[in-house]
């Protein structure tokens, strides 16, 4: 079985007069701005088919730490946990048609990277998308972040893997393209509590950026994207009010959130997108960072979440769906986020209630 290998600028490879990919040589996976070619939402990429022995795929403006998952003839994945130079190549297969797809496995919050040019020592071939059409929303938890550590640990690029996540696990399961509009932190009403307040924009604004450092309303939504399925799993930075001293001291930094401004929040939220997506159903999740127990029994934030949530698909109407997904066990990622197993168990979960609403 061929292990597709990285080589990077500065070494030398045998590709003669490489070809450059065309418009229609390669596609962008996830939300891409075109005109920027930057990849800054989790899971975005390219993907292209060519007739030859081998291909590159040439980086830009690298910024941060960003890691990527390389695919070729649907073998692997290849980590790629740090990207430190600007050329992926994949050298010298068998002569023959391949494929390849490079997905970003790391988010915006650790660093960006654009796509230059994609070549090939021999054609491009068109490639077509599939039909079948996810998009899944949320925060750090949708993100991926710290999915491949074992608490305690430090959350970074090589340890961020949205390709394991449990919305990105479903859509595979369905065979269904998908974009991923998430960033750790943001929250539906309020973001992640903190000594100072944090003002910065929340995640219906960021909704609507075609990339996420784009401005705020760039995203055109264009026709070739509407998703069947809009997945939307929020509420874990919203309930969250604790703040720490330098101590590690916890106090209320702020005050606990109302369960009825977080489902009415949800309900302006889905409205907001049936707007862009009037024939789309929505699956909406509770977190599974939440329990009846932290901060306090008194809190029940699982209990009360879930029961916002369940308010928004009752208001909402035949076109919501709330999917359970319940309290994560002892063993963790970094940060007490879900790990692979865990994302698993409710990638399965959110496939069949997809499936059997869709009839896919």
């Amino acid at each position: 079985m061929f292990v597709p290998l990285l080589w990077f600028a500065g070494l030398a490879t045998a590709i003669p007069a490489p070809a450059a990919a065309p418009a229609a040589g390669y596609r962008f996976l996830g939300r891409v701005n075109p005109a920027t070619k930057e990849l800054t939402w989790p899971g975005t990429g390219v993907s292209f088919t060519f007739k030859g022995t081998s291909a590159t795929i040439n980086l830009a403006n690298i910024v941060g730490d960003n890691s990527f998952d390389l695919i070729v003839d649907g073998k692997g994945p290849t980590e790629i946990a740090k990207v430190v130079n600007a050329t992926v190549s994949i050298p010298k297969l068998a002569k023959g048609t391949h494929t390849v797809v490079l997905r970003r496995r790391s988010e915006t919050a650790l660093g960006t990277v654009s796509i230059g040019n994609v070549t090939t020592d021999g054609s491009f071939v068109a490639e077509k998308a599939l039909t079948r059409q996810i998009e899944v929303i949320g925060d750090s938890i949708t993100v991926g972040y710290g999915l491949d550590g074992t608490n305690p640990c430090t959350n970074n690029a090589a340890v961020t893997n949205n390709p394991k996540t449990y919305g990105v696990l479903a859509a595979n399961a369905l065979h269904a393209d998908y974009q991923v509009i998430a960033w750790s932190g943001k929250g539906l009403v309020r973001n992640i509590a903190s000594t100072t307040p944090d003002t910065s924009p929340l995640i219906p604004e960021l909704y609507t950026r075609y990339g996420a450092n784009d401005a705020t309303g760039s995203y055109p939504f264009p026709s070739s994207w509407k998703p069947s399925a809009v997945v939307i799993n929020l509420g874990t930075n919203d309930w969250s009010y604790l703040g720490y001293n330098a101590q590690g001291q916890s106090y209320a930094a702020r005050e606990v959130l109302s369960p009825s401004a977080f489902t009415t929040g949800l309900v302006k939220f889905v409205k907001q997108i049936q707007t862009r997506y009037p024939a789309a159903q929505f699956f909406l999740l509770n977190s599974p960072m939440l329990s009846d127990s932290f901060p306090t029994a008194a809190d029940a934030q699982k209990t009360n979440q879930t029961k916002a949530v369940q308010d928004a698909v009752k208001q909402l109407g035949a076109k919501a769906h709330f999917v359970d997904w319940p309290s994560q066990g002892s063993e963790v990622g970094c940060d007490y986020h879900p790990n692979a197993a865990t994302h698993a168990a409710e990638g399965t979960v959110l496939a069949a209630a997809i499936k059997a609403v869709l009839k896919w």
